[in-house]
């Protein structure tokens, strides 16, 4: 049995760029009928999950099973190489539609179910619910961690990561590291040789700096996207407060 994108209900397409920048996001994919902001998030995040995974990316598809004459909607999906990962968002424990669904999708041959949750969501539940779903690799379940018991853990490893990073000699130590490779040297003739020492090993310690031959640093997987993460936030954080401080001068130039 596989499943089948129907046409007639047309899914909107999510370009790359979009999962960016999540007013971005907000304002073209925010649907005027659902005021639940936890829902739009939920699909930026699916969609940013779907899309870095090389995925084509859409919102709010409809499926039909070509064994079935039943259909159903999910929240997103993405296609690759003739794989369907079909998401579901989920602002509460999932309804017994989504349940249905997603029991759909575990006993097709053609696509695997993503639930994106702001709760845990254990593993007797999915099978209980998708027998068979998690044996076969059918059923990924991505948490939220800033909702539940995971708040706590999620704070520590954010706050840990942001610690190495909101620090000014290791900013220019690794900034430049997004363009090339650097050698010790080059670092020694910018910084403090003591600081560049320290510092290279809280890095290399975090896995966010890689040395593949003596001497030679680059960022590590982990450094590229954190590094850029961090630096897009930075931006978008900067721009907004702009904004926002301009138009309180416009603001006050009304009064």
């Amino acid at each position: 049995m596989n499943l089948e994108l129907l046409q007639r209900h047309p899914a909107k397409h999510v370009p790359a760029h979009s999962i960016l920048d999540y007013e971005a996001f907000s304002e073209g994919f925010h649907d005027p009928n659902d005021a639940r902001e936890l829902n739009v998030f939920e699909k930026f995040i699916a969609a940013g999950i779907l899309v870095r995974e090389g995925y084509d990316t859409y919102l709010n598809p409809f499926f039909k099973s070509d064994d079935q004459a039943s259909t159903f909607e999910a929240d997103a999906c993405g296609i690759k190489a003739g794989e369907i990962l079909v998401a579901f968002c989920a602002t509460g424990f999932p309804e017994k539609q989504v349940w249905n669904a997603i029991g759909i999708v575990s006993k097709s041959e053609n696509a695997r179910a993503l639930i994106v949750s702001p709760q845990e969501i254990d593993r007797e539940t999915i099978e209980g619910q998708a027998p068979g779903a998690i044996e076969k690799g059918k059923v990924r379940v991505e948490t939220l961690g800033w909702f539940d018991d995971t708040l706590e853990l999620a704070l520590q490893q954010t706050l840990h990561t942001i610690e190495l990073l909101v620090n000014e000699t290791r900013m220019r130590m690794l900034t430049p590291l997004l363009h090339k490779s650097a050698l010790k040297r080059d670092f020694r003739a910018r910084i403090n040789p003591k600081l560049v020492y320290h510092n290279l090993a809280t890095l290399s310690e975090a896995g966010l700096v890689d040395e593949p031959a003596e001497g030679t640093y680059e960022l590590s997987q982990l450094g590229k996207t954190m590094l850029a993460d961090f630096i897009a936030f930075l931006e978008r954080a900067r721009r907004t407060l702009d904004d926002h401080r301009n138009e309180e001068v416009k603001s006050i130039g009304r009064r």
